[in-house]
This record gives C-alpha cells, structure tokens and sequence, in this order.
C-alpha cells in the first residue's frame, strides 16, 4: 500500500492505496476501508478550462470526498466550476458583467500554479459564488452565466 495525505477544503486526510493496476482498489481514509473501482478513461481530450473535471466514482466514500447526490445532474452549461481543488486568488466579474467566450473570469491556485478560469461562452454573469481567497474542491461552482 501506498500512504499519501490528501486535503479536501480544510480538511486533511491520511489515505493508504491498494494496487492501481487491479480493480476494485483498496482504499483506507483515516483507518476507514472502502473497495473502490477505478477506470481509466482513454476517451477524448480533457474538458476545457472552467468546465467540470472527470474523476473517479467512491461509493461509500466519506461525505467530505464526494458530490452530494445528484450533484452530477445539476452541472450545466450555464455554470462555470473548479477544475481543481485549490484557492480561488482573483474574481474578474462580477454579477451583471457581460462576458465573451475566453474571457477570464476568475483564477484559481494550487500548489503555487495558477489557472485562468475562462468563460466558455458568451453571457451575462448571474451570480458569484466565490471571492478571493476561498478555497475550492473540483467541481465546486465559480460563476454562474444567464
């Protein structure tokens, strides 16, 4: 096994992995065991930036480490969110901004590199969920767009 620490908002875990090369993977989260499947997704090219990241299915996983149900469901093209977990270090809009297609709306940072969080359409901003400083999980959202 495999011993990493990983941290989930403000919350600090330490996790053992099993064999990656085998599925389901043994997984231990602070002393707490759960069987997990992965697969690994050769499919097409990553998402864009300020679109939802993919990422591994952990049933049973520990609310800190996973969606709320439905949470897939309520990803849209109206929502632009994290690709990361991180801090978000600069807004650019706020609500009632018009932006285009490529426009920066905010930046994220994790582990000293920043990434730009474009608009991936053109549209109004209505609503900011965040503000510098916050910190972020993958897919948490960032701007909504009318």
């Amino acid at each position: 096994m495999t011993t990493i620490r990983v941290r989930i908002g403000e919350q600090w875990y330490t996790v053992e992995v099993g064999d990656l090369a085998q599925s389901p993977v043994e997984v231990t989260v602070d002393g707490e065991t759960f069987r997990i499947d992965i697969e690994v997704d050769s499919g097409p090219a990553p998402p864009r930036r300020g679109r939802p990241a993919g990422g591994l299915t952990v049933p049973d996983a520990p609310a800190a480490a996973t969606p709320a149900p439905g949470a897939a469901d309520a990803i849209d093209d109206d929502i632009l969110r994290s690709p990361m977990p991180g801090r978000v270090m600069s807004v650019r809009v706020r609500p009632g901004d018009a932006v285009s297609a490529g426009d920066e709306v905010c930046v994220v940072e994790a582990m000293k590199m920043e990434q730009s969080i474009l608009a991936h359409r053109d549209g109004i901003v209505k609503t900011v969920f965040v503000q510098p400083l916050d910190s972020v999980n993958a897919n948490d959202p960032l701007v909504e767009l009318e």
